[in-house]
């Protein structure tokens, strides 16, 4: 789920690219969802919840449904 994840996020991050405030911390959340697909890091739910609320509801929905 986390490949999906990125890829909302990815797409997300296009959609805003218009904005620069917005891509200050889509661009870096975007990253660390990359390396956990990767599993070079771990995510909080925390963070799960920022994604949701910040870059994209359905990666977020979808980071905050996976198990690790």
């Amino acid at each position: 789920m986390k490949i999906a994840a990125f890829i909302f996020c990815l797409l997300s991050t296009i959609a805003y690219g218009w904005l620069l405030i917005p891509l200050i911390w889509c661009i870096p959340m975007t990253i660390k969802v990359y390396k956990a697909y990767k599993g070079e890091v771990t995510l909080s739910v925390g963070f799960k919840v920022c994604t949701l609320l910040f870059v994209s509801l359905i990666g977020g929905i979808l980071l905050l449904c996976d198990k690790d």
